[in-house]
């Protein structure tokens, strides 16, 4: 009789008790099968979890086993016997001719997609130079089983090499990800039972889901008072129920500021993937200043589901929140509606490591909501817009690019852009006229005296400037002029805890119609449900000012509001901001109403040609990963990972102790030492800074940086103001204007 052989081990017991490789290679190919079966490569699949194993059929692996019981294998680096190159190598020498393929998925199972050059780490040298231990034990059956391997059923246009190679690459990823997902439960349901017991088995069918957004509705619709701004959100929804039955693939959702798109939205979604028998509905936002608000609005209408029929998937999630079930689900998206930030979902899209892989077999079949479409970086526009295409064409995704100000996405527009978008309201122009509830004036050059006077005169008023540095200077000087009651001020300079604080109080002042004065970065543009009967805008984008406007005389009550934009002769912009404030200027003088549909599409033509001239939409040169000839397979997935980054992250985080939670969280933080739960609690009392700002708190004696973890803490109390939150403003600081607000 042969050795048995053994995937795990269990610490304490017997190899009786342990699991036979054949049942694990067996039980994970059944569960990458059935998840690649969605993009109708289950064969890919299953092949890739028979062969992913076939390292641990050699001798030394189960001799480590058995010197090493009670460690778990599965996890990434612990094992020291390589076991993911045989299968890899097989899959090269064996299935022609896209055995690089699998190789990639194979070999990458553990330590994520590797680039195919690059040293000893590169697929190439696995597959030709890396000498690893004989594993001729492996049953000739289990062999052979892949000659027959088809070609991936993808629409590839063998006339476009570039996009080709680029579906391949993604294919790639995609057939990975169902390997990884596949390999950690099947692991997981042997080495952890109890956990794997704790996984959601049984989602909410998308289907109720639907009947409970109808009954939501209707109630909403009973207990509003009859106006203009209720009629148009009636006839936005109208629009998305009638829409609903379309085919699947790309759509615009072109609907006003206030218009009730947030609901509207996840209405067509919910009807469009129940009409066509699609999986579930992700909802992406761009800024996590808002997503928890936008999460509550879908809890409100679904929370009689129960509380894990919404998953949230972002950084800034309050832990009081999550449970043990919702954090299960968030490592692979298994939920029926997700709402997550524009940064998970595309550097998902574009990752190597298998934790952030895991959930892309999840997105296929889903209808994706981008919120506030107009954010995508212009810097990396051309492999969103690449991987939302592909989606669409080969992954049965449907989706929806929702905003007030449709970015100029069409490929009739720009030459990277995408082709066949459907409109779902049937005249956009009209609804923006008949929802009109403004009047921009363009004031032109203001002088900061001239600014200060003008808003003193003002009993409530929003002004929203471009710069942190600038918000402050402008809240101190009204302080001087007017005091400081009513007068309210926000940036990122706040921590979050703080901003929420802040803004709720905004909301119950303008409800009472008691004086509210606010002075704000862009922050308060994403999304945030306020309504001003005057707002003040700093010259900015068209798509900004638009955004600016939505928070004036949001729900109609008066005749007409009033924005005014100005351009503010003490602040010189540069880069980014300064780039789309000069875009704007040219366009203005040429428009009568800077709120015309037509307006914005001008201006965003303008600025993606400005933007994409030098680097064509990919200034990172992400879409250069994925080079011709379509026939060598030579993609770099760790590189183009590396350069796929959304946002320019600060480089320091400090905890600061507003309240008494925060300062009781990091008492906490010093006493016990860091753990997942508390660091979660922390985020919502922490402010992201640049380099400099930060080594200039160092200097000045305001920060200590704990030697458990080397979390920076804010120790000086005076240097965090109750309204204006971390002071950089200060003598000897050196804050940059950026685009950070």
């Amino acid at each position: 009789m042969p050795p048995p052989f053994f995937a795990h081990s269990l610490e304490g017991r017997p190899p009786d008790d342990w699991e036979p490789l054949e049942d694990h290679l067996r039980a994970v190919a059944h569960l990458a099968a059935r998840f690649a079966q969605k993009f109708d490569a289950a064969d890919w699949g299953r092949l890739a979890g028979l062969w992913h194993g076939l390292g641990k059929y050699s001798v030394a692996f189960q001799a480590y086993l058995r010197t090493q019981n009670g460690l778990d294998v599965h996890l990434e680096q612990q094992s020291r016997v390589d076991h993911s190159t045989a299968g890899a190598q097989h899959a090269h020498q064996t299935v022609s001719p896209w055995g690089k393929l699998l190789a990639y998925v194979i070999a990458g199972h553990h330590a994520g997609l590797a680039d195919f050059s690059g040293g000893q780490s590169g697929l190439e040298h696995r597959l030709d130079r890396c000498t690893i231990e004989r594993w001729d034990a492996a049953p000739s059956e289990l062999l052979q089983i892949g000659a027959l391997l088809q070609a991936p059923k993808l629409s590839i246009d063998r006339r476009d090499p570039d996009r080709a190679s680029f579906q391949l690459a993604l294919f790639t990823r995609m057939l990975f990800s169902c390997l990884v997902d596949a390999d950690f439960l099947a692991t997981e349901a042997f080495m952890n039972p109890e956990q794997a017991a704790e996984r959601p088995t049984s989602a909410v069918p998308l289907a109720t889901l639907l009947e409970e957004l109808e009954r939501y509705l209707d109630d909403l619709a009973s207990g509003c008072e009859p106006s203009d701004v209720n009629q148009r959100r009636a006839e936005v929804l109208a629009a998305c129920g009638e829409q609903a039955a379309s085919a699947p693939g790309l759509f615009s959702l072109t609907v006003p500021t206030g218009g009730g798109k947030t609901l509207a939205s996840l209405a067509f979604a919910l009807r469009h993937a129940v009409k066509h028998g699609l999986d579930r509905v992700i909802y992406a936002i761009p800024f996590t200043s808002i997503i928890e608000q936008t999460a509550g609005t879908f809890l409100r209408a679904l929370g009689n589901l129960g509380p894990d029929v919404v998953l949230e998937h972002h950084s800034n999630l309050d832990p009081e929140r999550e449970t043990r079930r919702s954090r299960l689900a968030a490592e692979n998206w298994d939920a029926p509606l997700i709402v997550t930030t524009n940064v998970q979902l595309f550097e998902s899209l574009f990752a190597s490591r298998t934790s952030r892989c895991r959930k892309l077999h999840n997105i296929v079949r889903s209808v994706i909501i981008l919120d506030e479409a107009q954010t995508i970086p212009v810097e990396l526009l051309k492999p969103c817009l690449a991987v939302l295409r592909e989606l669409a064409t080969d992954y049965g995704c449907s989706i929806v690019l929702c905003t007030a100000t449709q970015p100029a996405v069409h490929r009739e527009q720009i030459s990277i852009g995408l082709e066949g978008i459907r409109e779902i309201i049937p005249d956009p122009p009209q609804l923006s006229c008949q929802m009109k509830r403004v009047h921009v004036h363009n004031l032109g050059l203001l002088h900061e005296d001239e600014l200060i006077e003008r808003l003193s005169r003002e009993m409530s008023f929003l002004c929203i400037v471009n710069t942190r540095a600038h918000a402050a200077k402008l809240y101190r000087s009204l302080c001087e002029r007017s005091g400081t009651e009513g007068l309210f001020h926000l940036s990122t300079l706040m921590c979050g805890a703080h901003r929420s604080a802040a803004i709720a109080t905004i909301r119950e002042r303008l409800q009472r119609n008691e004086p509210c004065r606010v002075v704000s970065t862009q922050l308060i543009e994403a999304g945030v449900d306020v309504d001003f009967p005057v707002v003040y805008r700093a010259m900015t984008g068209l798509d900004s000012i638009a955004q600016a406007a939505g928070r004036c005389n949001r729900e109609g009550e008066r005749p007409c509001g009033d924005v005014y934009v100005f351009d503010p002769t003490e602040v010189k912009l540069r880069g980014y901001l300064g780039a789309i404030a000069s875009t704007a200027r040219e366009v203005i003088p040429d428009q009568s109403d800077l709120l015309d549909p037509a307006a914005i599409e001008r201006y965003f033509q303008l600025h993606y040609w400005r933007q994409c001239e030098d680097h064509k939409g990919d200034k990172a040169g992400v879409m250069g990963c994925f080079p011709t000839p379509v026939e060598r397979f030579a993609y770099s997935f760790r590189t183009a990972a590396e350069r796929f980054c959304m946002i320019e992250d600060a480089a320091h985080s400090v905890f600061v102790p507003y309240a008494a939670a925060g300062e009781r969280f990091i008492e906490e933080l010093r006493k016990a030492g860091p753990s997942r739960g508390l660091l979660r609690r922390l985020q919502r009392y922490t402010v992201n800074l640049y380099e400099h700002t930060f080594m200039d708190l160092i200097s000045a004696g305001d920060v200590e940086i704990l030697t458990d973890g080397g979390y920076a803490v804010l120790t000086n109390l005076d240097a965090y103001d109750e309204q204006l939150g971390l002071r950089i403003d200060r003598p000897g600081f050196r804050e940059a204007e950026s685009n950070i607000f």
